[in-house]
């Protein structure tokens, strides 16, 4: 009960505080900081204050930043509408390979929604130029269910239950050098918890108070999840930040803090990190609707054994997807510490292109942005950063492009016996794990083969019965029909022609931004790092040849709740 007066109190303050920071805009200055934060300290105290204060700072700067992004990607809709309304129907534009719509109506249709884009991105540039940010608490998703609740499946009264728990928290920021690093809300390493209650409220529950105004509430606290990493950071008396979070008439604690660890040195060379990272082979993951493919490669970057399929669970409650995305990070590091590889390599996906920019038209192109939109990769990526951090394992983003359909050219059939055929998805796995350790996606041959020799071997179909691996320079001719020769498809063929191949082949180094327009390619010259230092992993990011080294740097917090 006083955990709730204690919510709705700091939440109503909150509100108020949020409300005018919203109000400011750009006019805010650190006087006007000051004046709030002195405001709320008369009402609260000074360490609630500053946390009220932060947070409302925190949230109009993550409006903002989102205000920005919604402008560009409105941007990008109206270029790419533009794009192709520029072209005729059903036709091309050679210079930009831009498509024209198919039809007539299609087009019609684009052209309304090209003003309505417009219409918008005029108002959010305004709104922006204003300073003028929109924030709901309890967010706009559970608002607009209260205007359709019978689209909602909620009755007014689970409404109005869920609306005061989106509403309604506790934060508590640590501070270092305090007891158990935290003044506001403490919890002891016994599971003891004493809360600092506002003015009001400790002259409300004086009889349960001390003369400090701090509440010890009857019930213990139990962390189930790294309870010894937190017990270690109480008794050290380092800052640890609590939030309490209602659902379904339950209360739930959740701690965050920071591990003591030592920081990289500055201006450390990205490549020494790179380079221990695929040391020991890495594990290539393509991420699908239903299910991830993996692969093991090793530092050479080739296949090791056959590939495994993790199924993924996109419906469902929040928590239950919340839950899934987890244990599908488990799984990928039981599976990396068992094969012995010491990176993951993912696809840095980019879904935020608009409707415009993903998909096709109709009811199709809706299926497929729905099933896009089901994908959590935002979500996976930042879980399994943290998570492999932890494992002593590193994440590498690079370059979607192209990976499905290479993989399939020059993977598929090699990797596929006459029991077990290789998938799509897995052959991608292999060329996104080799773009991570900034190889090639195409298999290098192993020797020159005689025009002669190709064509027989192409005629005897003895290339049906060769080793997974091996590839000839020409495509071997086969039979088609009774009397007839016709030469393997580009797809079905090995990577590249014997004598042309020097001169079409793309530098590896470059593979990853081929056909890629803005992909950063090459790397830049940076600063050796001083001797005796071992980079950790995940600690820091490089940007080169399309790989973007994911990891968990000094200060980013760990949760865990009970």
């Amino acid at each position: 009960m006083i955990l709730r007066e204690l919510a709705e109190c700091l939440s109503r303050l909150a509100a108020r505080d949020l409300a005018e920071r919203v109000a400011l805009g750009d006019r805010h200055t650190v006087a006007d900081f000051a004046r709030r934060k002195r405001e709320l300290t008369a009402l609260t105290s000074s360490r609630w204050a500053g946390t009220i204060t932060r947070g409302s700072n925190d949230q109009w700067e993550l409006a903002r930043r989102a205000q920005a992004a919604h402008i560009k990607q409105l941007a990008a809709e109206i270029k790419a509408i533009e794009q192709r309304l520029s072209t005729p129907v059903g036709g091309r534009d050679e210079a930009t390979r831009a498509k024209g719509y198919p039809t007539r109506r299609v087009r019609a249709a684009k052209q309304q929604r090209l003003q309505i884009l417009r219409a918008r991105a005029a108002e959010v540039a305004a709104d922006a130029s204003a300073g003028r940010v929109h924030v709901v608490r309890g967010s706009k998703a559970l608002l607009r269910d209260r205007l359709h609740l019978d689209r909602s499946g909620r009755s007014l009264e689970e409404w109005r239950d869920r609306w005061w728990e989106a509403r309604n928290r506790i934060e508590a920021d640590g501070e270092a050098g305090k007891t158990y690093g935290n003044q506001s809300l403490r919890v002891g390493p016994d599971g003891a918890v004493v809360v600092k209650l506002p003015p009001t409220l400790a002259e409300r529950h004086r009889e349960h108070c001390d003369r400090f105004g701090r509440y010890t509430l009857d019930a213990r606290c139990r962390f189930a999840y790294r309870a010894e990493e937190w017990r270690a950071q109480v008794e050290a008396h380092r800052a640890v930040g609590y939030t309490v979070r209602f659902e379904g008439g339950r209360c739930y604690l959740a701690a965050s803090f920071t591990p003591a660890e030592a920081r990289p040195p500055m201006g450390s060379n990205d490549e020494s990190p790179m380079a221990s990272a695929l040391s020991g082979g890495v594990l290539g993951i393509d991420q699908n609707v239903d299910h991830l493919a993996v692969w093991r490669l090793d530092a050479h970057g080739n296949p090791v054994g056959r590939p495994s399929r993790l199924d993924a669970v996109q419906h469902g409650t929040a928590s239950r997807r919340d839950a899934r995305v987890r244990h599908l990070c488990s799984e990928l590091i039981r599976l990396a510490r068992r094969t012995g590889a010491t990176a993951l390599v993912v696809e840095d996906l980019a879904f935020g292109a608009g409707r415009e920019r993903c998909g096709w038209s109709g009811r199709a192109g809706r299926r497929f942005r729905s099933s896009v939109a089901g994908i959590p990769y935002g979500r996976f990526l930042s879980r399994l950063v943290v998570m492999a951090h932890r494992a002593d394992l590193v994440v590498i983003a690079v370059d979607p492009a192209y990976t499905t359909r290479w993989g399939a050219q020059h993977w598929r059939r090699s990797t596929s016996t006459t029991r077990v055929k290789t998938s799509r998805h897995e052959a991608s796995a292999i060329v996104i794990g080799r773009r991570g350790q900034g190889l090639g996606a195409r298999r290098r041959a192993e020797k020159a083969v005689p025009r002669g020799k190709t064509e027989e071997a192409g005629r005897s179909r003895v290339d049906a019965h060769c080793r997974a691996g091996t590839e000839t320079h020409r495509p071997a001719a086969y039979d088609s029909g009774p009397g007839s020769l016709r030469a393997q498809r580009t797809a079905d063929g090995p990577e590249d022609g014997a004598r042309d191949a020097p001169r079409r082949r793309t530098p590896t180094a470059l593979q990853a931004a081929q056909h890629r327009s803005g992909q950063p390619a090459g790397n830049t010259s940076v600063p050796v790092p001083r001797d005796g230092w071992t980079p950790s992993p995940g600690s820091v990011r490089e940007q080169g040849a399309g790989r973007r080294l994911e990891g968990c740097t000094h200060g980013v917090g760990v949760s865990t709740s009970g």
